[in-house]
């Protein structure tokens, strides 16, 4: 049994320019680094120029996540078409529905510190259901938590749900047809 501060004898030692502060596959792949950024860069781009989204931080942090997830693993499981479509779809669901309930007259009654804490709980209740809903329908995607969050603290809107929605399935469509040309970076 190898020592607990010593390297594991099978362990192969990092090699590369610069091993311990660049990644040591960096110079043999240094193409599909820049291809896989720049195509996260640009997707990104895209959907937020098609939607007015600057307003929306947390749904827009959830959806630029997700394109991390893609285009930096894309061959994990968690950059499936299954996992990034259903986790934000049941995310999206669950938020909505959280957000609506908040709508109610009733809560607009509470002072301003009161609804405080009431969207407080309600935000953090909304990322814990979503998981919850995500794990038991296999469509586990941690980017997905910012899209519950997302509508709960800003609100239900029928274009942050059809954003959220259309920009998972446009990352989704991309991955599928480039997937072939990228390699998991990590």
């Amino acid at each position: 049994m190898p020592h607990p501060h010593m390297p594991h004898p099978n362990m192969p030692k990092p090699h590369g320019f610069l091993p311990h502060i660049l990644d040591q596959y960096f110079h043999s792949r240094w193409a599909h680094y820049t291809f896989q950024c720049l195509l996260a860069a640009l997707s990104l781009l895209v959907i937020l120029l098609v939607g007015d989204t600057l307003l929306q931080i947390a749904i827009v942090v959830g959806v630029a996540s997700s394109a991390f997830t893609i285009f930096v693993v894309p061959n994990s499981v968690a950059a499936t078409p299954r996992k990034v479509i259903g986790g934000h779809l049941v995310a999206g669901v669950i938020g909505s529905i959280i957000s609506l309930t908040l709508d109610l007259q009733m809560f607009s009654a509470y002072e301003s510190v009161s609804a405080r804490y009431i969207l407080d709980i309600a935000a953090a209740l909304s990322v814990g259901v979503g998981i919850f809903f995500m794990v038991v329908t296999n469509t586990e995607h941690p980017p997905a938590a910012g899209t519950s969050l997302g509508l709960v603290i800003h609100g239900f809107e029928w274009t942050s749900v059809v954003f959220i929605l259309s920009s998972a399935i446009l990352l989704s469509i991309i991955r599928l047809i480039l997937r072939n040309r990228m390699i998991n970076l990590l």
